[in-house]
């Protein structure tokens, strides 16, 4: 079963690539679509088994052209823990739960995604603002 999850998984993110690819080869003006674009990718659900929606998977692309910084990996978990990850069951449980840092949230990339299209929104549900390592 897991096999055939990551094989799933795989063609996904080969997908997801080749769309972005594709993205980059199309010009909207004098730059790549890619850049005038920002693209969400992502579950709404960091572990399955207990359906929790902290520590989620969420990668954000595109967008150079309206400001957004890339290359880099945010990891809101690691300022508060006391070693380095040990990616056992207990661990993964513990981080699937109460987040680590409720100032990290999900709707922060929301606001911070409708400001960059020029939307006047300083909240977005229960957002406390835009992700300033992006911006």
């Amino acid at each position: 079963m897991l096999e055939r999850l990551a094989k799933s998984d795989a063609f996904i993110m080969q997908q997801f690539a080749h769309f972005l690819d594709e993205l980059s080869t199309i010009k909207d003006g004098d730059e790549p679509l890619l850049d005038r674009t920002m693209i969400l990718f992502g579950s709404g659900m960091s572990y399955g088994h207990s359906h929790c929606n902290s520590n989620l998977p969420i990668l954000l692309a595109g967008g150079k052209g309206l400001g957004l910084k890339h290359g880099q990996h945010l990891d809101y978990n690691r300022p508060h823990l006391k070693e380095d990850y040990s990616l056992s069951y207990d661990e993964w449980r513990s981080l699937c739960g109460k987040p680590k840092d409720d100032k990290a949230r999900l709707s922060n990339v929301f606001v911070t995604m409708l400001q960059k299209m020029e939307i006047n929104a300083e909240q977005f549900v229960d957002s406390l603002g835009p992700v300033s390592e992006v911006i």
